[in-house]
Formats: C-alpha cells, structure tokens, sequence
C-alpha cells in the first residue's frame, strides 16, 4: 500500500498546513499528477469530511468510480452525510455505500457491544438516502496500533471495502 500525505511534505511533521483553497487544491491534483504511483489496481483518497475545497477538487480533477461516505453516530454527523451525499449527487459522483466509524467499543470482559456515542443511526441515515451500509467499525485499541505502526492494510476490519471494491468492478 502506497501513501502520500501533506504531512508527508513538511519539514516538520508537527507544522500546521495553514494553506488557502487554491493552494490545497494544487496540492491535492499533485497528488495524482506528480506522484508516481506505478501501477495502481485501486486509489483511495482519504478526504476531510464536508463539502469543502479538498473534496471539490478531488470531484473535479479525476475519474472517480466511486466514493464511501464514512459517518459516526453522533447526531449530527447525519447533517455532514446528508451535505456530502447532495455534493456527490450534483456533481454524479456514484456512492457506493456508508461505513460508521467508531460505532461501538466491545467490553474485554464480556463481549458486549457498547454505544459511546448512542445507538447507531447508521440504517436510518442509509435508508434516508438510498445507500449501502458497508460496515460498522468499532472504536479498537488493536486497529489504532495498526494504524500508528503503519500496519492498517493487516486489519481484518478492512474487509468491508472488498464487497464496495467489487461493486466497482462490475
């Protein structure tokens, strides 16, 4: 798995990216354009969430096959999906589905689910706008070593993608 990341372009990790729009939106076609990828079976680009400079230019500069709307269950993330979805839809962008993130934590002593944020509203929030529930991730001490060991392609959570990865294909 190949990243590239702003952060990756510091000259200290620690630095804020304070850059205005066009600036960003640069980069972001950099990414593509400048990057040599090799050969690339799939691209994921990991985007900040709204309908912001950073998914507009994504949108607008390359062919997408598909995006995944990742959403949480606090309640007003609905409004952020519900923005990103019109966004998708003006712009004929397919969706492939939604995934929750950080939707529940599993107790180490008995296995039970529980709700940090509430109940899920990741089946209301899919059926409001015609989407796939994809998955839901918990929130994972083992997934956020992954993560921070540079590992996260190992994750068994990943496994969702493979059936939108699928869809793609078709």
């Amino acid at each position: 798995m190949k990243i590239v990341s702003s952060n990756l372009l510091l000259d200290d990790e620690t630095d804020p990216v304070i850059w205005r729009g066009p600036v960003i939106a640069g980069m972001v076609k950099q990414f593509w354009t400048d990057v040599v990828w090799d050969h690339v079976d799939y691209m994921f680009v990991d985007m900040p969430p709204g309908t912001g400079d950073v998914p507009l230019t994504v949108f607008q500069s390359i062919k997408l096959d598909g995006i995944i709307i990742v959403t949480s269950p606090q309640e007003l993330v609905s409004m952020i999906v519900e923005k990103a979805v019109k966004m998708a839809n003006k712009m004929n962008i397919k969706i492939l589905g939604v995934v929750e993130n950080m939707s529940y934590i599993k107790c180490p002593d008995c296995g039970k689910e529980i709700n940090l944020f509430g109940a899920s509203k990741v089946n209301d929030v899919a059926k409001d706008f015609n989407l796939k529930v994809l998955g839901k991730l918990p929130m994972d001490a083992e997934i956020a070593k992954a993560v921070d060991a540079g590992e996260v392609e190992t994750l068994n959570a990943m496994n969702y993608l493979k059936d939108a990865l699928q869809e793609i294909e078709k």
